[in-house]
């Protein structure tokens, strides 16, 4: 123990005595195959290269880090040993405190001052730690680009420490983001952008659990002040600002919750909850029996008698409905209010806020078929937006979301070229011409979507030599590793190609954006047959053409 404090003094002093001392927060990096390790600060100096790191994973959930981690030189080729952590035990099993959360300094011998980047790789294995091309030197200033600051303070939540920021629309799942991490009830970060788009804010501990609120705000130069708290608190979030677009984010939310209180709705609800009248007693009762389950066998049981309910409309007390009605009437008024001000002479704010209508009107097409409001906004986005703002990349967005509204029973598959394992890029069109197809879009990480592909082997194999054939592609994050272990334990038989990070925009296009996968069968002309139908529908469907 004493040779371990005594090495660490000696670096500690060394770095003190240092000729040069360069510092780059959050370095531009490559690509990583983790957001356990996020990586917030590279220390150069004489004597070492010290890595300022965050490690993140659930309560009481392990992290570990190899003693025989090293840093690759992109220039030279070069190792870079480890010498050690200051305040992480390497090689052993570190679990995360309630925060979820934990430092990671980890200190390499210097690198050669001619090294542009670096890797950081902590072993050979498939789940070892690898975050690729560490740039070692302050990006130039782009022509073009602003700085808009985040700042903000959090509050009454000890538990969080890391907040996620990424484009509004975009899926965290298959999106690389930005972690921003929250250092004594604080957070800080500059944010470079080259366009004026909406980007979501949103605690990564809530991601975890699965039910998230996101603050909204739009990229400006300037500095944007934040206050955040619980998700129960109303307003779950504050925003502050001096720039023009987001003054006029925060007046329409005003606007809106003057005219449609929505807010005070919530602050109803919340206490019919706490004296369990909003819900009815056989909800109650239900929702306790659900806490209580020990199986997957009963929840599921349970969650079937919940369904009755809802179905025969004994969900909610009366009271909770005349809530509910009032909920309505008001979402009904937001609806109308932002259409009116989408139809006004176009501006930004119009154009980010019908993005988000779009958006939002493609998830309700998918969970909710038959309640989307569809007509009216193609229109308005030709008429007011499309050339006004031609040069702006929502344009782009919003056609492919236009687009993805003909894909449905009786409209025609859409085509797109994407790479295979090997990266051969490969046509769809030129692979299942003149055949009836099961277009398949799935994710490793999607276990329904694998529990549905799995189910059409027997179907791919029954009809395979009568003109069927199925194309999988798998929607990524950063690399194929999980895809292809996937695929041996599924056993696929079909060609699989892969969306890496939605770099082709194929589930954007499918009107699919915030789902794993879903499932197209074609007929020979592309006219589509059905959307994720069961391996039985499929069967029926081919015995009936072929």
């Amino acid at each position: 123990m004493k040779t371990k404090l005594f090495f660490f003094l000696m670096i500690c002093l060394c770095l003190s005595c240092a000729k040069q001392n360069r510092i780059i927060d959050y370095p531009v990096i490559d690509n990583k195959n983790t957001t356990t390790m996020e990586l917030y600060r590279v220390e150069l100096t004489d004597t070492a290269t010290i890595l300022h790191a965050e490690m993140y994973n659930r309560p009481n959930y392990w992290v570990r880090i190899s003693s025989g981690a090293c840093l690759e030189g992109l220039t030279s080729g070069k190792k870079y040993k480890l010498l050690g952590s200051t305040d992480f035990e390497l090689d052993k099993e570190v679990y995360m405190p309630e925060s979820g959360n934990s430092p990671a300094t980890l200190l390499f011998e210097p690198v050669d001052p001619n090294e542009e980047a670096v890797s950081f790789i902590e072993g050979p294995e498939k789940g070892d730690f690898r975050i690729e091309g560490i740039h070692l030197k302050k990006q130039p200033v782009t022509p073009g680009t602003f700085e808009c600051v985040l700042e903000g303070e959090v509050i009454d939540r000890p538990q969080s420490s890391r907040l996620t920021l990424i484009r509004a629309g975009k899926d965290i799942r298959t999106t690389p983001f930005i972690s921003i991490p929250v250092r004594d009830g604080k957070f800080n970060y500059t944010l470079t952008a080259d366009e004026n788009e909406m980007y979501e804010l949103v605690f990564w501990d809530e991601q975890m659990n699965g039910a998230w609120r996101p603050t909204y705000f739009i990229s400006e130069k300037g500095t944007l002040h934040f206050t955040l708290y619980t998700m129960e608190h109303r307003p779950h979030s504050v925003l502050q600002a001096d720039g023009a677009l987001n003054k006029e984010e925060i007046r329409m939310q005003e606007e809106m919750e003057k005219l449609y209180p929505v807010t005070q709705l919530e602050k109803e609800r919340d206490v019919l909850e706490k004296e369990e009248r909003y819900s009815s007693k056989e909800m109650y009762d239900l929702q306790k029996r659900m806490s209580a389950a020990k199986t997957d066998e009963d929840r599921n049981k349970l969650y079937a008698e919940y369904e009755r309910l809802r179905d025969a409309g004994k969900e909610y007390s009366e009271e909770g409905l005349a809530l509910n009605e009032r909920f309505k009437e008001s979402f009904d008024g937001i609806r109308q209010w932002k259409l009116d001000y989408v139809k006004k002479e176009p501006t930004l704010n119009g154009l980010c806020l019908l993005k988000q209508m779009l958006d939002n009107a493609v998830m309700m097409a998918r969970y909710y078929p038959g309640k989307e409001e569809f007509p009216a906004y193609p229109e308005i986005f030709e008429r007011n937006y499309k050339e006004k703002f031609a040069s702006h990349p929502y344009v782009k967005d919003m056609e492919r979301i236009i687009a993805s509204m003909n894909v449905k029973v009786g409209g025609s598959y859409i085509d797109f070229t994407a790479p295979d394992l090997e990266g051969n890029m490969v046509k769809l069109s030129d692979q299942i011409k003149g055949k009836v197809a099961l277009i398949d879009l799935w994710a490793s990480w999607c276990g329904p979507c694998r529990r549905l592909s799995s189910s059409m082997i027997p179907v791919y194999e029954t009809f395979k030599d009568k003109g069927f054939t199925v194309v999988g592609i798998a929607r990524e994050n950063n690399n194929t590793d999980a895809m292809k272990k996937a695929i041996e334990q599924d056993k696929y038989p079909w060609l699989n190609l892969v969306e890496l990070n939605d770099k082709g925009n194929i589930w954007e296009m499918y009107g699919a954006g915030n789902s794993g996968g879903c499932t197209y069968l074609v007929d020979k002309d592309g006219k589509i047959l059905a959307i994720h139908p069961s391996a039985e529908e499929v069967t029926k469907i081919l015995k009936d053409l072929l």
